[in-house]
């Protein structure tokens, strides 16, 4: 029987089936970019796969093959060419977030490689927080040409009722940039700034900076892996000094990233080796648009400025999220020096309210009566902020000071032991009035701990003991002991088997880190409940102590020997002429003794409650 030729009507419904599976795959494929310079194979992979599965599509047509034969061919042809032609993009332009190395084929800056990002990254919106802010314009135009379009989501700029408004200041932002600016009619202050800000952001990210800062190069990239592998975190990028003249960072200028908290919530800088923060310092933090959402934000009952990175953070730490540092993504921020009339704000904090006793009040927990030593107000309304809490499931502040015990006990902020120092034979013991140190009767002594963390080499109270004749070799001579080898000419006759620590040569072997046995932790000596502003602490000065509790600041350095030597690192010893603090060598320097101590109530509260909670040390301590 002869096959009837097929009608016209089924010969084109033929046709527009087998030509239907080469639209959908170019329809299904990834978005060409507008960009000029789009990476050859996003474009080409949907233009080869079409191109490719028609010309099948059209020839079995002719031949009068199998409709479903037709479609799939098609589909494997297509389905081969998109697994190769994305295959060719990943090897040719991946690129790791520590080393930018140039793309082989496409060079480091390439549409496909911009292509990729997106795809994988995500975007981040750029949130900047402005009042009367000079520098807006140059912080956007930095932040615009230092992200990719493809990864730049916006950059929202909230003018807090700028006068005149930041409007007219950044007219000639072009359009590239996705600038928007939302404006408060009154200034409600950083925070609520930032608020409408994120509350606005569509990013898959959204990174809050000051309107006083300059990302640097691939800013980005370390930042936005890190928020892509878990979604309640914070990234904090390193923290440069900018250079106001380049608007730039400055060259081989110092970096920092880390803070921590006290008792009054007062966030403080330190340092050391883990890449976790404890928190925030305030102004630049990135973070997953997700998580911003679900955890609210900052605390509706805060007003002004300060206390919403601590909020943040205890928020992020106890409620399932972490804290990091992206090393690699740098951000120079502008400081505020007096000196430098450029740097000064030029606005009044309006509808401030205290921001540290919120935080107190809503984290702190059975450790309250620790915040300004028993002083925070019980008529605080935290019912907002309790709730959110409860939503979260978030745990008891004891959690936070066991995750960073390394920091809270290693540093001494719980301190094992609370003093007096007095000196030997007297009833005269050091007490603070003002800002200064002085003797005074026992009875009115100002309690001290030992504090700091130990900086590597730092030396241990058996060190200074006497030590036996034992023949050594010190730079270019022998002497029978490492306190025999200076010879007068101090330092630089202290080598080889010696170490010269503390204004004194010992020998090397004894200087390692304290022994085993001992408790001995810390490496400077503070004033117990009192945390002072000051940046140094200089006892033949009289002044008091910074409460850092890292081992950066060399003068914060002080050691109780066995004799009641009281060591300091410049090679001086505490000495006392009558009610007087002064600086002596410590041959003649004054003898101190530690009486009166006890185990102060939050390192015993600490304690039980890390045993109510079974607390372990399997968590990370840093």
């Amino acid at each position: 029987m002869v096959k009837p030729k097929a009608e016209p009507l089924r010969w084109i419904r033929r046709c527009f089936l087998c030509w239907t599976a080469p639209l959908l795959f170019l329809l299904s494929a990834p978005h060409l970019e507008s960009d000029k310079d789009v990476g050859a194979l996003a474009v080409l992979g949907p233009l080869l796969g079409t191109f490719a599965t028609s010309l099948t599509g059209l020839t079995a047509t002719l031949l009068g093959c199998s409709i479903c034969r037709v479609a799939f061919v098609q589909l494997l042809v297509q389905f081969g060419i998109l697994l190769y032609a994305h295959g060719l993009m990943f090897s040719f332009t991946f690129e790791s977030p520590k080393s930018a190395l140039p793309n082989p084929v496409f060079g480091a800056t390439s549409g496909a490689t911009r292509f990729l990002e997106k795809r994988t990254l995500g975007t981040i919106s750029v949130v900047l927080p402005c009042l009367n802010e000079p520098y807006a314009e140059k912080t956007v135009l930095k932040f615009c040409d230092r992200t990719p379009q493809e990864v730049l989501e916006e950059i929202i700029v909230v003018d807090d009722a700028s006068t005149p408004p930041m409007a007219e200041k950044l007219q000639s932002v072009p359009s590239r940039c996705k600038m928007k600016i939302l404006r408060h009619q009154e200034s409600l202050g950083l925070m609520i700034a930032k608020q409408t800000g994120g509350d606005a952001a569509s990013g898959t990210y959204i990174g809050f900076y000051d309107c006083h800062v300059a990302p640097a190069v691939n800013w980005y990239k370390e930042t936005m892996d890190l928020l892509a592998a878990k979604e309640r975190r914070l990234v904090v990028p390193m923290i440069a000094d900018l250079d106001l003249d380049t608007w730039d960072e400055k060259v081989h200028g110092p970096l920092t990233a880390k803070c921590y908290i006290n008792f009054n919530a007062d966030f403080w800088w330190y340092d050391d080796e883990s890449d976790f923060i404890p928190v925030i310092s305030g102004g630049l933090v990135a973070t997953t648009r997700k998580w911003w959402q679900d955890s609210g934000g900052f605390d509706p009952g805060m007003r002004g400025w300060g206390g919403e990175n601590t909020d943040q953070s205890l928020r992020t730490w106890l409620c399932g999220g972490d804290i990091l540092r992206a090393k690699s993504s740098h951000v120079a921020h502008m400081w505020r020096v007096d000196s430098d009339p450029r740097t000064l704000s030029r606005f009044k904090l309006k509808h401030q309210t205290d921001n540290l006793a919120r935080v107190a009040a809503i984290w702190f927990g059975e450790f309250k009566d620790k915040f300004r030593e028993g002083g925070l107000n019980p008529t605080i309304n935290v019912s907002q902020a309790a709730q959110r809490i409860k939503e979260l499931q978030c745990k008891p502040f004891v959690y936070f000071l066991h995750r960073f015990r390394k920091l809270y006990r290693g540093g001494g902020v719980l301190p094992d032991n609370v003093f007096n120092l007095r000196l030997k034979g007297s009833n005269k013991c050091i007490a603070k009035t003002g800002g200064g140190l002085h003797l005074a009767d026992c009875k009115a002594a100002t309690k001290l701990h030992l504090a700091n963390m130990i900086p590597p080499g730092f030396p241990h109270p058996d060190d200074f003991e006497a030590q036996p004749d034992h023949q050594v070799v010190c730079g270019g001579h022998v002497a029978s002991s490492c306190a025999k080898c200076p010879q007068g000419h101090g330092e630089s006759y202290c080598h080889m088997d010696c170490r010269w620590l503390f204004g004194e040569c010992v020998p090397r072997v004894a200087t390692q880190m304290p022994k085993a046995e001992e408790a001995f932790m810390f490496s400077g000596i503070r004033l117990w409940n009192t945390f002072p502003y000051k940046s140094y602490a200089d006892w033949a000065e009289t002044r008091s102590f910074s409460s850092t509790a890292d081992w950066q600041c060399v003068n914060q350095q002080y050691l109780l020997d066995r004799k009641g030597h009281m060591r300091h690192a410049s090679g001086h010893c505490v000495s006392a002429d009558e009610s007087r603090l002064r600086s002596s060598t410590c041959e003649d320097a004054s003898l101190w003794e530690k009486i009166d101590g006890f185990v102060p109530v939050e390192t015993t509260r600490y304690l039980a409650s890390v045993r109510k909670y079974g607390l372990t040390d399997d968590v990370p301590d840093s």
